[in-house]
């Protein structure tokens, strides 16, 4: 605590009157982050209509997001499971509750307008953000990384393939009961 003191160039009193102790303080830091990147997701997400233009805007705020807070992402990234129990957990709780439902509601309307497949959630989490949060273990661990843009495009691509409807597919569901044409020296199923 005496060298957070130090260089928050506060008495001690003052840091102990906001902090009981460096537990405390390190999950308010983690709170503040946590709390921080998640309001930009969402509102990355929330700004588009378009499911692909949506999946598109959280892999771009991520990857940016951890470039420009590279220092914070790392101690997010290390500290998740070090929150502890008490009033900080059940904050960290309430918290990611509240972004998990707002995001679950866009998907859900992607999937209603059958912008998006029909998956499980705990698939469909894996599939978005499991490549993008792979790819920050690296840059974080050190390696070398593709640029942002280049790594957005890249792996926003693949998501949309994983999780999006092509429109012929969207076409095709919403008239059931018509057959698609084979292709040429194919049968029709």
């Amino acid at each position: 605590m005496a060298d957070i003191r130090r260089r928050a160039r506060s008495s001690t009193g003052s840091i102990y009157h906001q902090f009981e102790s460096k537990e405390h303080l390190a999950a308010e830091l983690y709170l503040e982050g946590i709390g921080a990147y998640q309001a930009g997701w969402l509102a990355a997400l929330e700004r588009e209509a378009d499911a692909r233009r949506g999946i598109r805007a959280v892999i771009a705020h991520h990857l940016r997001w951890v470039r420009k807070h590279e220092a914070l992402a790392r101690y997010l990234f290390e500290k998740r499971h070090a929150i502890g129990d008490g009033p900080a957990k059940r904050r960290l709780v309430a918290l990611n509750a509240r972004f998990q439902a707002r995001a679950a509601a866009w998907f859900a309307a992607q999937v209603a307008s059958r912008r998006l497949r029909r998956m499980p959630a705990d698939v469909g989490i894996a599939l978005l953000a499991g490549p993008y949060l792979e790819q920050t273990r690296q840059y974080l661990s050190g390696r070398p990384c593709t640029e942002v843009g280049r790594a957005t495009a890249l792996l926003a691509g693949a998501a949309w393939r994983a999780l999006g409807v092509e429109r012929e597919e969207r076409s095709a569901r919403a008239r059931p009961g018509r057959r698609r044409r084979a292709a040429p020296g194919r049968r029709a199923r």
